[in-house]
């Protein structure tokens, strides 16, 4: 089945077949001991490829090769650093379709919302590149005296993305590159093969260690970097329990600066005043079903006035009967699968939760579902 889906696609050689490299130090190289390990496809369940699997070396290495690029690259004029970044933007864009179905192979969302992403990410790149001149200091009248202050890079700085948007999110490289910082991207290990290109795609965009792109399964690779003692910044996306450990591990190391973006408990709410078909459309969108839930921004809850609660579950609920479940190369599919198993197994018990507590009132029974496996895929619950 993963042969009929490589049909659609815009890639060159076989994805099972590629030979997949981390970007060290300017060179593409296996991981130590040509060490790997395999993709699955949420949606088949098939072997999509063989990644590279980082160890400690790997990471170390990393750390070095950044450091040593950092003088360089803090000495390389801002106007070059956003040439650089304006002509990383360019490759992305005309490699777009295939960034674009590599994260809906690779993380099963639906190839809409994957080249909604490629478009996100240059808008960022660009943003970014339009703003270097913009990184000033301040003159302060303290007194008869000269008083200024000056923005200076930090050093080595480490990127760990999660895989509900992994290209958008590894894009955010961008920010620290431009601002004299050598960036190490950790993409996730559920969803690495947009960042694995990317770094193919960017290898002599940038010099030697001022990007680079290292896989591995597990804690290793990751725990390596935030505690690594040349390492001086810390970004990082996904979960409060991760996000705690990358804290303590950073802070037993070293003074670092880290940023830790955890998700929340987002809230919509609708007031009786409210356009009501506006509150139900906005209401879908913001629930991200298009990302089966697995987006940090997505509205957890939607808190309605006890007037029009009836009326805004009955809208919603109709909105959701043309909602449709399936290949997420298909352009008529709205949503996507989860990212594997476990993450399926992770939401079932919330809602096996609800249930118990006679709080899941129905599903939307009118939500379509392809075949081949809908163990996968989650339909919107009404609770």
């Amino acid at each position: 089945m993963l042969n009929q889906i490589e049909e659609r696609t815009p890639f060159q050689t076989n994805l099972r077949e590629r030979q997949w490299k981390l970007l060290l130090g300017g060179e593409l190289r296996d991981a130590e001991g040509s060490k790997v390990y395999e993709r699955i496809s949420p949606f088949t369940r098939d072997t999509i490829t063989q990644v590279p699997n980082g160890s400690k070396a790997d990471a170390d290495t990393a750390a070095e090769a950044a450091y040593a690029a950092r003088r360089m690259w803090r000495l390389t004029t801002v106007p070059e650093r956003a040439a650089a970044l304006l002509k990383a933007a360019d490759i992305i864009e005309a490699h777009g379709e295939e960034l674009a179905y590599l994260d809906s192979i690779d993380g099963g969302s639906a190839l809409q919302n994957s080249r909604m992403d490629v478009r996100l990410t240059l808008a960022h790149a660009r943003l970014f590149a339009g703003l270097a001149l913009e990184m000033k200091g301040d003159t302060i009248p303290a007194s008869t005296g000269l008083h200024m202050t000056v923005r200076e890079p930090v050093g080595v700085v480490v990127r760990i993305v999660p895989f509900n948007h992994p290209l958008m999110f590894a894009g955010k490289v961008f920010a620290p590159i431009l601002a004299g910082n050598p960036t190490i991207l950790k993409p996730p290990e559920t969803a690495p093969l947009s960042a694995l290109r990317l770094g193919e795609l960017l290898q002599d965009v940038f010099p030697p260690g001022v990007f680079q792109v290292v896989t591995g399964q597990g804690r290793t690779v990751a725990d390596t970097l935030v505690r690594h003692p040349l390492v001086r910044r810390i970004g990082f996306i996904g979960s409060e329990q991760t996000g705690l450990a990358i804290q303590k591990a950073a802070a037993e190391s070293g003074v670092k600066e880290v940023s830790l973006e955890l998700g929340g408990k987002n809230a919509m709410v609708v007031f009786p005043d409210a356009d009501l078909d506006k509150a139900a459309e906005g209401a879908i969108n913001g629930m991200n079903f298009a990302w089966s839930g697995q987006s940090c921004g997505s509205n957890s809850r939607l808190l309605v006035h006890s007037s029009v609660h009836d009326q805004i579950v009955a809208k919603i609920a109709d909105k959701l009967k043309a909602h449709r479940l399936g290949d997420p190369l298909d352009p008529g599919t709205d949503q996507g699968t989860v990212i594997n198993e476990k993450q399926f197994n992770s939401v079932m018990g919330y809602i096996e939760t609800a249930r118990k507590e006679g709080r899941l009132l129905s599903q939307a029974a009118a939500v379509r579902t392809e075949k081949p496996l809908q163990k996968v895929f989650l339909s919107p619950r009404r609770c």
